[in-house]
């Protein structure tokens, strides 16, 4: 269980976002530690329970409710190969430079690079690419680097 603050504007269940890491100002905020500090950056996390408790946030004045987050899975294309439920491997990128794909984001996600390592949660469907790669999606969750 995290427990940490999401902006009152969107503190909802099932709400998911990316913490892509602290501003300066929230080197200034006693609530650093439970705000930014129990996230990890660039993982995903979704709302599970939204509590009354409200803040202010620093950085715009605006509210923010106390939240219990989980990190969230990922869906994205993997090369198909035999995958086994949580194996953990390193997600090789694709040179795709097919942005009007339907697929192209499940297969460019941001959230990835060349070492991220990934665990398969779960095996969801073939993909159809017009490049003519053997894809399949999968879910996943991302595994820290060591």
């Amino acid at each position: 269980m995290i427990i940490t603050l999401v902006e009152k504007e969107v503190a909802e269940l099932n709400y998911t976002f990316t913490h892509v890491g602290a501003s300066k100002i929230c080197d200034n905020c006693s609530l650093k530690k439970v705000c930014v500090d129990v996230l990890k950056e660039n993982h995903s996390y979704s709302v599970v329970e939204v509590r009354q408790k409200e803040h202010i946030c620093l950085i715009e004045n605006q509210p923010m409710l106390v939240c219990v987050v989980e990190e969230a899975d990922y869906i994205i294309s993997v090369e198909n190969q035999k995958y086994l439920e949580n194996m953990v491997l390193k997600r090789n990128s694709l040179n795709c430079k097919e942005i009007l794909c339907e697929n192209y984001d499940y297969c460019m996600s941001p959230l990835f690079d060349k070492t991220s390592k990934i665990k398969v949660q779960g095996i969801l469907r073939k993909l159809n690419c017009p490049l003519n790669f053997d894809l399949i999606l999968v879910n996943t969750r991302k595994v820290d680097k060591e």
